[in-house]
């Protein structure tokens, strides 16, 4: 195995449908209620391990003897999209936050999808967050599917960085097995299933939301510097002077090396924060000089002992918040960052006290929702357009009619005297005519006639031939034509509709 580092990061790969967004929780929950409905057990671990394209997705998984799994597919896209849109649909806890990180370091972001690049262009429109990334990529591309690299070598190759300069928030197997092939650094960040044996192994991390993924960018780094500060003889018992002494000795030593002196940089500069952090403040206020701390709004038990801070002395108050933290990376900060990470607590801070995180769990009552919100759409956008609709088809219709009529009228005039002749081909021609158009006639005349033994206003075939004020006898021919090739075509257009209305059916179950 190579070893990952998340310093000297310059690009970040984020999958949109299980890291930005919960959409792989709602495709099985989906999936899950259309196997229920036909007695088929299928757990999260089994759609897990299908997840990586929409290509192959639900290809193996146990409805795909019983349907077409390219229109399921569709079905699903659509309907869950239309849900979401109704719904107002929301990023992940902590992805705002760590957004605005990458923005503020510089760094790339590129957005990839297990589904159409358009569709994910739209929900990230939805979510007012397409401008602030800069590539998206889907599985509609001409790169081969996950768990393939190409993908991702597509996008270093957007971006022109180096694969060691990657980072990649995982959320499925698949998108690990490809990114350690690169030996990309990879964050593996809890989805639809806890983090197995081959996520641990092939990730730098794993964690189980967003705000572990900025908690270990903030603060990982530094307990890097830990562990090589006892190599270089640096520790938190020397004053300035011994470390500068120190540091100049090993910048004289390693003055080839710039990798290792960079490491040498970073671990002074930790040790004489620390040594700042230990001064001794102007006024007993224990709260003034208070170090920037990484929290949460919703974090309750933090309020709860900040509650019992204010209620205590000074020096309960130090000790009780030191336990109270001590799980959490607090190492101190050089200025630069320190002042980057208080600007990042103050847009994280500016959460409504009462938000909550939205448990994951399996609701098919959500599932009805999804479906029912998307047949009130459709029948929404449907009807206010259906008489339009209506006329559209006619008019298109009759154009059609119209159009072949024209095309014989053409033929017809352009060899006239052949067909006056009637030799050869043109002969046949004529008498193939002469029969299709009297059984039009003949159409015509058991119409109008059945309807003039009921209606009496309505002409019989004979005249309604001789007393038409409007058309000639060759006219009536071609009128009679045109309204018959409408029909047809009409019909035609009718079969073809039930046809598709069916096989849509079928996916319905």
């Amino acid at each position: 195995m190579y070893k990952q580092s998340i310093k000297n990061i310059k690009a970040v790969i984020i999958p949109l449908d299980g890291t930005i967004f919960d959409l792989n929780r709602f495709r099985y929950n989906y999936y899950h209620h259309l196997c229920n409905d036909n007695n088929i057990d299928l757990s999260k671990q089994e759609f897990y391990s299908h997840l990586s394209n929409m290509y192959d997705m639900y290809k193996d998984l146990p409805l795909s003897k019983q349907v077409d799994t390219g229109p399921l597919n569709a079905k699903i896209e659509r309907e869950l999209f239309q849900y979401l849109k109704f719904k107002d649909i929301k990023v992940k806890e902590g992805f705002d936050e760590l957004l605005e990180w990458f923005i503020q370091k510089e760094i790339k972001i590129a957005i990839m999808s297990t589904h159409r690049t358009k569709d994910a262009v739209e929900y990230l429109q939805m979510a007012r967050i397409y401008n602030k990334v800069d590539y998206v990529i889907g599985s509609d591309t001409m790169s081969l599917p996950l768990p393939s690299t190409q993908m991702l070598s597509n996008i270093n190759d957007f971006f022109q960085v180096k694969n060691e300069e990657v980072l990649v928030l995982s959320s499925f197997m698949a998108l690990n097995e490809a990114a350690n092939k690169l030996h990309m650094n990879i964050i593996y960040c809890q989805d639809l299933v806890k983090a197995g044996k081959y996520e641990q192994k092939t990730s730098y991390k794993t964690v189980s939301n967003l705000f572990e993924v900025l908690n270990t960018l903030l603060f990982d780094r530094y307990n890097e510097v830990e562990m090589y500060a006892p190599l270089l003889g640096m520790n938190n018992h020397m004053d300035k002077q011994e470390l500068d002494s120190v540091r100049d000795k090993l910048l004289d030593s390693y003055e080839n090396d710039p990798q290792l002196i960079n490491i040498v940089d970073q671990t002074y500069q930790y040790h004489v924060s620390q040594l700042n952090q230990e001064i001794p403040k102007p006024t007993p206020k224990p709260r003034v000089q208070e170090k920037p701390r990484f929290f949460f709004n919703d974090d309750t038990t933090y309020q709860k002992e900040e509650l019992e801070i204010e209620q205590t002395k000074p020096e309960v108050q130090e000790v009780s918040i030191s336990e109270e933290t001590h799980d959490i990376h607090t190492a101190p900060l050089h200025k630069n960052d320190e002042d980057t990470l208080i600007s990042l607590l103050s847009q994280i801070n500016k959460q409504k006290p009462q938000e909550t995180i939205t448990p994951v769990v399996t609701d098919f009552e959500e599932i009805k929702d999804i479906v029912i919100a998307s047949h009130q759409d459709d029948e929404e956008e449907q009807t206010p357009s259906l008489f339009m609709t209506c006329i559209v088809n006619i008019l298109y219709t009759l154009a059609v009619s119209l159009l072949i009529l024209f095309a014989g009228l053409i033929v017809y005039i352009a060899f006239i005297h052949q067909f006056q002749t009637g030799n050869g081909i043109f002969g046949i021609i004529s008498g193939i005519f002469n029969v299709y158009y009297s059984f039009i006639e003949y159409i015509f005349r058991f119409i109008l006639d059945g309807l003039n033994s009921f209606i009496s206003f309505i002409p019989s075939y004979p005249n309604y031939l001789n007393a038409n004020a409007i058309f000639s006898s060759e006219g009536v021919k071609l009128f009679n034509i045109f309204i018959f090739h409408f029909f047809i075509i009409s019909f035609v257009k009718i079969i073809i509709y039930v046809l598709r209305r069916g096989s849509k059916d079928e996916i319905d179950f």
